[in-house]
C-alpha cells in the first residue's frame, strides 16, 4: 500500500488556485508537490513552467527533461524529496491519458500522481473528483480513490 499524502487545506486551496492562475482556463498546468524526507506532508510546490517556461504553451504539458536540473538542486538546497506531481484537466475527466500513463513525471515505484479537474477551476477545499494515481514501476498504475485516504486534506 502506497504511503499516505497530507496536504494542508490552505496549501490545497493556494496550489489549486495558482494552477488554475498559470494555466489561464485554457491550457493545463502543473507542479511537483515536495515533503521532508521522513515525511509524507506536502510542504512546497514547484510549478512545471518555472522550471521550463514553455512546457505550457502547447495547451497541454510538455515538460523538457532539463526542467529535472533545477528540481533535485531545490530538493538537495532544501532537503526535500518529491513525493508527488499535480497537473489539469480541461473537463470533469481525471483518468490518465495515454500520455500521463506512459510518461510518469517520476518513474520510482510509489510515486503518486493528482489530477485535477476543469482546470482547477471550481475545486478549493475538497479532493473530490481528482484522479489520484500510484505509479507501481514498469508502466503500471493503480488508482486510488479520492475517499481512499491515500491523500488526505489536514488542518495542521
Amino acid at each position: 500500500m502506497a504511503a499516505k499524502i497530507e496536504i494542508n487545506h490552505i496549501f490545497w486551496f493556494n496550489l489549486t488556485r495558482e494552477l488554475h492562475r498559470r494555466g489561464r482556463n485554457k491550457r493545463e498546468s502543473g507542479a511537483f508537490l515536495l515533503g521532508r524526507e521522513e515525511s509524507t506532508r506536502i510542504v512546497r510546490a514547484v510549478y512545471y513552467d518555472d522550471l521550463d517556461p514553455n512546457c505550457l504553451e502547447r495547451g497541454y504539458i510538455h515538460f523538457n527533461g532539463a526542467g529535472f536540473v533545477p528540481l533535485w538542486k531545490i530538493c538537495q538546497d532544501e532537503k526535500l524529496r518529491v513525493i508527488a506531481d499535480v497537473h489539469t484537466h480541461p473537463t470533469t475527466w481525471t483518468d490518465q491519458s495515454e500520455s500521463d500513463e506512459a510518461n510518469p513525471m517520476i518513474a520510482q515505484k510509489g510515486h503518486m500522481a493528482l489530477i485535477i479537474p476543469n482546470y482547477a477551476h471550481r475545486l478549493r477545499f475538497s479532493l473530490r473528483g481528482v484522479g489520484i494515481f500510484e505509479y507501481l514501476g514498469d508502466g503500471q498504475w493503480r488508482q486510488w480513490t479520492s475517499r481512499s485516504g491515500i491523500v488526505s486534506l489536514t488542518c495542521l
